[in-house]
């Protein structure tokens, strides 16, 4: 998953040693940020409603708060008015467009396809 903000790619950090790159919720999503980009970043995710803590993480179709342990539901998106177009909305914005073309590129190589 990249930086939602940038787009960079992780990397797996040296043996021993601990990632870099924090989590954190922003928009009822799960986004990944990187270290460049994490000061500025704090002021756009979600806080928790106890304690206003920004370390957050989603799970399933649940937020919690890691500071104070408070769990809630994570609030749906309401669904498209009718007159409107349908709208994709992406936490990790336009940082991530051509990624499905990468993917199927990767499947190819693997499955031998052409």
């Amino acid at each position: 998953m990249p930086c939602y903000r940038c787009g960079a790619r992780q990397e797996d950090p040296e043996a021993g040693k601990a990632s870099p790159w924090k989590r954190g919720v922003r928009r009822e999503h799960q986004v990944l940020i990187c270290p460049g980009c994490f000061a500025s970043a704090v002021p756009e995710l979600d806080r928790c409603t106890r304690c206003a803590s920004a370390h957050l993480i989603r799970r399933l179709d649940q937020v919690e708060c890691l500071d104070c342990r408070l769990i809630r539901e994570v609030v749906p998106e309401p669904p498209p008015s009718a007159a409107a177009a349908p709208v994709a909305v992406s936490p990790s914005g336009p940082a991530v467009s051509g990624l499905a073309d990468e993917v199927a590129r990767a499947l190819d190589r693997v499955l031998g396809r052409r």
